[in-house]
């Protein structure tokens, strides 16, 4: 395309999928007992689905039916993307009911695993591992990348890659949730969080 319009081709980086949510880490309890037609958005239509957390993942693998590269796979009822399968094609972020999975791209240097919006006080007694938004984050962030979206903590990860490595992460240091903002070194995180998960 790019020699066809006479424009040049610039650096494609590598993406990756995310998904956004802590619930194994934190401990997230169910609210109700679920029965009905086996799918997250299914089940996300009667109340947010069955965890305590109106916010996290349902948990019954519609991302995981939808990939087509086979790329994600369901650990105790929750998604756990292999780094080396994923393409970034995106069939699962429109397959999440909750907007939950995200495409970053690899070179990313942190990334928050949460999509809350509720308060600290719902959080905390509902997940371990959510964020409070105490911003804590937000203010130490040199890069100002960080900020309040909607009441969601979000990264500009363009702007936080721009501004490089010498702000050694404050932002994750700040963060006092251990879950909630990690650095996003794609084969630790995804080994962790299976390892979570199990």
């Amino acid at each position: 395309m790019a020699e066809i319009t006479g424009k040049g081709a610039g650096a494609v980086e590598e993406m990756v999928a995310v998904v956004r949510c802590s619930r194994v880490q934190g401990k997230v309890q169910k609210k109700y007992n679920y029965i009905g037609y086996g799918t997250c958005s299914g089940a996300h239509i009667a109340f947010a689905g069955p965890s305590a957390c109106q916010y996290g993942c349902v948990g019954f693998g519609e991302c995981a039916a939808a990939c087509p590269f086979n790329a994600i796979t369901m650990v105790n009822d929750f998604p756990v993307v292999d780094p080396d399968e994923c393409v970034a094609c995106g069939t699962c972020v429109g397959a999440c009911p909750k907007g939950l999975i995200k495409l970053v791209p690899k070179g990313n240097r942190v990334i928050i695993r949460c999509s809350t919006a509720d308060s600290a006080k719902v959080t905390k007694g509902i997940c371990s591992a959510g964020c409070i938004h105490d911003k804590a984050c937000i203010r130490k962030c040199p890069a100002e990348a960080i900020s309040e979206v909607r009441g969601v903590v979000t990264i500009d990860q363009e702007k936080c890659m721009e501004f490089g490595p010498e702000c050694k992460e404050v932002c994750i240091e700040a963060c006092k949730k251990v879950h909630c903002l990690q650095p996003l070194s794609i084969e630790e995180t995804y080994k962790q969080l299976k390892q979570a998960a199990a």
